[in-house]
């Protein structure tokens, strides 16, 4: 049996006290840290909000013809029967498709929708001519293309078009 040196032992008992901590910039206040992470901070804005939701367009920053088509299971076009919601600070949305019933709904709340700030989900859309032509019936709105499975499950809907806010799901 092989003898192993007293220093061997002594050095192993040292190892965990020869290399510093590790420690993250953020985990400690003190006066080296503080200035780094101020730099590293956005700018407060600290302007004051508009009187209307502001809207960004998101479809001129990418080709959206790869998600195409569109294609929600559990959702179809029909009649949905509107109900409470109770989730502060849901900032409002809709479901439509490319089918006739969407598009007359559309057209007819155009204004309020856009006047609330709701966003656009087109859960059911064959290409990018049936998008443009949802999209120009509220040229005012965002309106992106995805699927609505997720949110049908969520909230226990079958159809669209649907108006979903922080306190109502109707249609």
């Amino acid at each position: 049996m092989k003898r192993i040196p007293l220093t061997c032992y002594f050095l192993l008992l040292l190892v965990p006290f020869v290399q510093p901590e590790l420690t993250l910039a953020g985990d400690q206040s003190s006066d080296f840290t503080r200035p780094h992470l101020q730099d590293s901070r956005p700018p407060i804005n600290n302007k004051s909000q508009p009187d209307r939701a502001m809207h960004a367009d998101l479809s001129t920053f990418a080709d959206e013809a790869w998600i195409l088509p569109v294609r929600s299971a559990h959702l179809s076009p029909g009649k949905l029967t509107s109900r409470a919601l109770n989730m502060p600070g849901l900032r409002p949305f809709f479901l439509v498709g490319d089918d006739p019933q969407s598009l007359a709904w559309l057209r007819q709340r155009a204004a309020e929708l856009e006047e609330m700030g709701a966003a656009g989900l087109v859960v059911e859309v064959a290409d990018t001519e049936a998008l443009a032509r949802i999209r120009a019936v509220a040229p005012g709105i965002t309106i992106l293309p995805v699927t609505g499975n997720d949110i049908a499950t969520r909230l226990q809907i079958e159809h669209y078009p649907v108006l979903i806010t922080a306190t109502s799901l109707e249609q």
